[in-house]
């Protein structure tokens, strides 16, 4: 059985387009929830890390910028990877989270290409404040987001995805 949401949620957009956070930020802010907003990330990761107070719900886009020179991600605690991955990075931290995943790509031409992990709530931009409001409600009263093992490549590794 599903529970309600707390009234005064912290969500977590990211997205490196600004006009996405904006549009997802306004309405949310309306309707009582604290939101905190992110461009990439390792900003994302950061902010999830060092953030006093728990964050709810994380509401990111599947293509995130790609990384400029970095540390190795395994030696790098805020490496900047793809949304898919930054997931499963958050989720490693075994605290409970509930992940929405968004973007302008269509949700059947994301699941041809093994980039929509089944359980997690899909969001296609552009958006209306109904459409993301039902379903940041919806998420929230549901059970927080459990890991699931990425679907491997053929040469074993998880396939990662990046668009300029």
């Amino acid at each position: 059985m599903a529970t309600e949401p707390a009234p005064h949620s912290t969500i977590l957009i990211v997205d490196d387009d600004p006009t996405t956070i904006l549009l997802a930020t306004k309405p949310l802010q309306l309707a009582g929830h604290t939101v905190l907003q992110a461009p990439g990330s390792a900003e994302a990761l950061r902010l999830y890390t060092e953030h006093p107070q728990p964050i709810h719900l994380i509401l990111t886009d599947i293509f995130l910028p790609p990384p400029d020179f970095q540390l190795s991600v395994e030696k790098n605690p805020y490496p900047r990877v793809n949304g898919l991955e930054m997931v499963d990075l958050l989720l490693e931290k075994k605290r409970d989270i509930r992940i929405i995943l968004m973007s302008s790509t269509p949700g059947p031409d994301l699941c041809s290409r093994g980039l929509i992990r089944e359980g997690l709530p899909f969001l296609n931009k552009p958006f209306t404040s109904e459409v993301l409001l039902t379903l940041i409600h919806e998420t929230l009263a549901g059970p927080p987001t459990t890991q699931s093992p990425p679907k491997p490549s053929a040469s074993g590794k998880a396939e990662v995805e990046w668009v300029d």
